[in-house]
This record gives structure tokens, sequence and C-alpha cells, in this order.
């Protein structure tokens, strides 16, 4: 019987991308059923899968050892986790090394079985008969040790669920894994889905989803009541439970700023540096019954509380709801920068409103990913970038920052570890300066790019560059369906 495989843990066996399945998806590479591969077609494709990985392994001890340290247990009834782990891990291992062996010897014997059969109906003397089952017999059990095939594949992903749970959302189809004890609403935001959601603290009710399939398991309690027809029907809050085994949930998700709804909140001042003298960076914190819902590339309007206010982007990812960060540019005689670099202490508390713009991540797209950010225009790109790599749904990101004189790359260290860490990462650092342009730079990025139709193009820069940047890159053949722009906010409201 073919067996099939969901898109995520194939991604996970064969050590790639999502967006690479996914293209080859689109290419007629692979074939999908329902959102699923066929394991066979997976190991065509991808041939050199490695299926002896002692990493997961590893990282199967580390998860149930950080579970069992999470247990409360009597003094009289407690058990050294290390060595728990390590009992798991080796039993786990024989447990598949025993099963793989014995579905590889058990095709052995039926084809010693066929052998017997054939030699019995031919005219063979014993001697010939003895001589072919010996060279038989020989080749298949070194056939049977040495080819990796799907049994292979199929223990490696024993081990998947073990460490990994994975969760479904309909009717989007999105996917995410839930390793740990994290809960479905934690893992879903890490994961980069707009999952909904209030207080993430099982007060509101926000976040109720329905179990279609699969088993989940409360791990915290809340205050918020579920009827009893709604638990007759599968009906949890994500913010409570986590995935036992792997899921399936109907969930309402965010696909656009309109399912945002506004919201108010004070946060608290963290730490404020100033990396240049153009732009100060504000860290702050959200209560933790009060996070805030967001899109990646929207703003919000910061309130000082004393007749100052601002729209400024969010440059965080949506992925960390709780911990908020903001590239406030500094404006000579704008006296809200003024007020946060002079005034503005650690504890202080901001209050905001939003979220609000449609600078947002196509997430449907299939094309590659090109940003644009003129100086302090960096910070709602950073969020999409971080979006984007959260939900590892683009072949191929490239980042553009252009600054232009007075300013700087002050995150310049971060898009390098980047392009470390991602091999589809690419990170240009450009200058103006006062015999170039940044109009005079857009034919060098577009050079750069294979094929500008070939990306969905997000650009970020002051008011007045915006049209001319726009005017350029449909010139030179980005349609206008791939592009959006964001002005950077500097003017107080």
């Amino acid at each position: 019987m073919p067996r099939l495989i969901t898109l995520s843990r194939a991604a996970r066996l064969v050590g790639v991308k999502r967006g690479a399945l996914q293209k080859k998806i689109r290419d007629g590479e692979l074939r999908t059923f329902e959102g699923e591969l066929l394991l066979s077609d997976l190991l065509h494709v991808y041939p050199q899968t490695q299926v002896e990985d002692s990493s997961m392994l590893e990282r199967v001890g580390q998860i149930m050892e950080q579970a069992v340290n999470k247990v409360v247990r009597p003094a009289d009834e407690a058990v050294d986790s290390d060595a728990l782990a390590a009992r798991i891990l080796a039993l786990g291992r024989e447990l598949a090394i025993a099963r793989r062996e014995a579905r590889r010897l058990a095709g052995v014997v039926n084809g010693l079985q066929r052998q017997f059969d054939t030699l019995s109906d031919g005219d063979h003397t014993a001697e010939q008969a003895f001589s072919t089952l010996r060279d038989w017999f020989e080749k298949a059990l070194a056939d049977a040790s040495q080819s990796p095939d799907e049994d292979d594949v199929l223990a490696k992903e024993a081990f998947l669920r073990v460490m990994a749970a994975q969760v479904r959302i309909l009717p989007s189809g999105h996917e995410f894994l839930i390793e740990g004890s994290d809960s479905i609403l934690e893992a879903g935001l890490r994961g980069g889905l707009a999952l909904n959601y209030g207080c993430s603290n099982g007060n509101c009710g926000l976040c109720k989803a329905r179990v279609c399939s699969g088993q989940v398991k409360k791990i915290q309690p809340h205050d918020y009541v579920l009827s009893e027809a709604e638990k007759s029907l599968g009906y949890i809050l994500t913010c409570s439970n986590t995935a036992v085994t792997d899921v399936v949930l109907e969930a309402d998700e965010a696909f656009g700023s309109q399912d945002i709804p506004p919201q108010e909140i004070e946060i608290r001042v963290k730490k404020i540096e100033q990396p240049d003298d153009r732009v100060i960076m504000l860290h702050a914190k959200t209560p933790r019954t009060s996070r805030l819902r967001f899109l990646a590339g929207q703003y919000l309007n910061l309130d000082l509380g004393n007749g100052l206010r601002l729209d400024c982007a969010i440059a965080s990812c949506p992925c960390d709801d709780m911990n908020l960060q903001f590239h406030v540019p500094t404006v000579a005689g704008n006296p809200f920068s003024e007020h946060l670099a002079s005034t503005t202490r650690v504890n202080d508390t901001i209050t905001i409103r939003g979220p609000a713009g449609d600078f947002t991540l196509n997430e449907d797209s299939p094309h590659s990913l090109a940003f644009i950010a003129v100086d302090a225009g960096f910070a709602p790109v950073k969020s999409l970038i971080e979006h984007a790599m959260a939900l590892d749904i683009a072949e191929h990101i490239h980042l553009y920052w252009i600054a232009t004189p007075g300013n700087s790359h002050y995150l310049g260290n971060l898009c390098r570890s980047w392009v470390d860490a991602l091999d589809n990462f690419h990170y240009t650092a450009l200058k103006t300066s006062g015999d170039t342009t940044v109009a005079e730079l857009l034919p060098g990025i577009t050079g750069d790019l294979d094929s500008v139709a070939a990306h969905d193009c997000y650009v970020c820069a002051p008011a007045p560059l915006l049209d001319g940047i726009q005017t350029y890159l449909h010139d030179a053949g980005l349609p206008r369906s791939q592009l959006r722009l964001e002005p950077v906010r500097e003017e107080i409201s």
C-alpha cells in the first residue's frame, strides 16, 4: 500500500525547506494527494536521504529530558531525568532497528520461498540448485543490509513523531510542528501562523478551535468555560492544550489586516538604544494577558502620554507577540523622538493603538521575495523577513538595504547572520553619496535579480522616493500586483 507523508514532515525527513518541495510540486517532480506526498516519490527525487541521523536521536533525548523536568513528583518517586532520557533513547533505537531488520528479513524469507518454488519446478541437479540458492541468498542479504528503502525513512519518521507532533489547520491547510510541551497556540505563532487569540491565558476563549482528528492534552487550566455542546463537538482552547499525536484542527486565522481587531495596550519599555544619529531602537514588552495581535509589516500609534504620538512600524515578528521592537527615526525638531531619547526610561509605559496598514506578506504567492529598505525603512522589512522565515515559504529572499548620507546599516550584523544561517537568503548593503542617488542604485538591484517578474517586491522608503522607485520597477518588468510600497513613518500624529 502506498505510504503518504505530509509536506512538513517530508521536508524534515529529507532536510530541505518546505519551499523547495513546493517548487518541485509546481514543476511536476512531486505529486500531492490532499496535501500529502507519496513516500516513494520523495525517495525517488531525494535518493541521497540520510536515514541514520544521530542528531535526531539526541534531540529526542533533549525533549524527553525537558518534559521530565516539568513533571512534579514526590521526592520518593523522583527519577533521574538523564538516565530516563537515555533509557528511552536506547529502547527507541533498539525498537527501530529491530522492526527494520524484521521487515528486511521477512522480505528475504519471502524471496527464498519463491526461489524454492522456482527450483522445484525446474530441471536442476542438487548441486546446481544449492549453488543457485547460495548465490541468491548472499546477494539478497547484501541488498537487504545496504539498500535504503521506505522502511528506513519510516523508522526515521517514527523518531520525528516522538520529538514533534504535527498540527494541520483547516480550512487553510497550514501546518506547523509542536516540540516539547508548547501549547498549540505558542507553536502556531512561532511557526508564523496568524491564529485567532486574545489573552493567550485561557480567559477570553478567542483561541477556541475544534479537534477534527488526533489527540490533544490540556497543559494548563483556563477560566473560560466551554459548553457541554462545544466539548461534545471537540472544541478546545489552543492556548491551554498541546498535541499528543498529529492533529487536524478547525481554527480561525487572519488572512489580512481586516481580520485583525483594533487593540489598545499599555506596553513597558525594556530598553532604548541609539545605534546611530538617525534612529532610536525601542524595545518593549506587553502584559502576558494582553499580547498584541498583528501582521508582519503593520504599524502602531505610539502614545507617550504627554500629547506626543507617532505612527511607527513594528520591527519585530508576530511570532514573538509579547516582545515588540520599533525603529523610531530621529528627525531634527521632532518632539517625539527628542522626548524618547532624552526623557523616556526603562519601565516607563507607552500606550499603543492599532495595528494598521496593508504592507503585509502575500503568503500564497509562488514568487521569490525581494525587499528594498531605505534607512529606517528596514523596520517593517525586518518584520516581514522574520515572518517569511517562520513560514518557510520563499525559495529565495533578497534584501537590499540602502543607507543615505548620515544613516547606517545599524543592524547589519543581524542581516549577515541571516545569510550565514539560511542558504536561500541574500543581503546587499548599499550606500548613496553626493554622487550616487537611490534612483541610480536601482539598475544594480534589478540586474542582480535573475528575473524581476519572478519576485514579489516590498519597498519601504521615505515618502518622496516611493513614486520614483515604483515607476522604475514597473518599467523594469515588475507587475503592479507584485509590488507593495510603504513610507517611512516619521511625522508625529
